[in-house]
């Protein structure tokens, strides 16, 4: 298949997957707040505390990838981190004790429906519900810092000391995917997720691409809906550029993603406010 072709069907798979999550955050953000006018978080997240935790996080994988050959503790961590964000996102539309049961019902299905778009579908509820749950607890600009700061950890984890790669690397070969899975074709879609190899037929966005401009997103629905949208379009728009980017290198290359994504995210939040929207 060209490569045309792939970026093409790769493009609208990730703008699909960005719509979805962005939607959900907004739509979840708007009930939290409808439903508690005056919403204040009990502990709002400090950005010393959120880079501190992802260090932290990140040190831990590294440490565990190098010493354990099991994927068992990884596969708990993905399944803990996404059932407590399906949870918490099924807890704002459901009853509690309907919830918790929607959440355990996803997550089962999940282990024993192994398809790629279920995978997907469930990170990306997941996603949402995380988002949501850190969006609302902090002030848009500390999120803007966050996003930027990461990105220039991004630029250096995947070109320098090259660790983000070989956590990424390290966690498919045990069969941990903690990404979203964009096929070149619709019909790898219902292929079993232990097919996925990046690179052939596929390829991987991590998690924290997509989730850190949500969590922008997420944050400025408490302070203006136009803006939120502006920002959500704005991080459409830096997936696309992400994959003008990187179909146009020449071999291809594992490269940063947040930086385009992240940047286009504030400019479209810039445009929403500088217009007073």
């Amino acid at each position: 298949m060209k490569a045309k072709n792939i970026s093409i069907t790769i493009l609208f798979g990730g703008i699909f997957y960005f719509i979805l999550t962005f939607g959900l955050v907004i739509l979840s953000a708007r009930m939290i707040l409808i439903s508690v006018p005056v919403y204040v978080p009990s502990e709002p997240i400090s950005l010393w505390y959120f880079l501190l935790m992802f260090l932290l996080v990140t040190f831990a994988i590294l440490v565990l990838l190098r010493k354990v050959k099991s994927r068992v503790p990884f596969e708990a961590f993905l399944t803990f981190a996404i059932f407590a964000g399906v949870w918490f996102l099924a807890d704002i539309w459901f009853v509690p004790g309907l919830a918790i049961g929607v959440a355990l019902l996803v997550m089962l299905l999940k282990f024993i429906y192994r398809r790629i778009w279920w995978q997907n579908l469930v990170m990306v509820l997941g996603i949402a519900g995380i988002v949501v749950s850190i969006g609302l607890s902090i002030p848009w600009l500390t999120a803007l810092i966050i996003m930027v700061l990461l990105s220039f950890y991004d630029i250096i984890a995947v070109y320098y000391t090259r660790h983000m790669v070989e956590m990424f690397k390290g966690l498919v070969k045990r069969g941990i995917i903690f990404a979203l899975i964009l096929p070149t074709r619709l019909r790898y879609l219902v292929e079993p997720v232990r097919e996925v190899r990046p690179g052939e037929n596929f390829m991987l966005l991590g998690t924290g691409d997509l989730a850190l401009p949500a969590i922008m997103v997420a944050t400025l629905v408490r302070v203006s809906l136009a803006q939120a949208l502006f920002s959500a379009g704005g991080a459409v728009v830096g997936f696309a550029l992400l994959q003008l980017i990187f179909f146009s290198q020449k071999p291809k290359k594992p490269m940063p993603a947040l930086p385009p994504i992240a940047a286009m995210t504030i400019i479209g939040f810039l445009v929403a406010y500088l217009f007073g929207l």
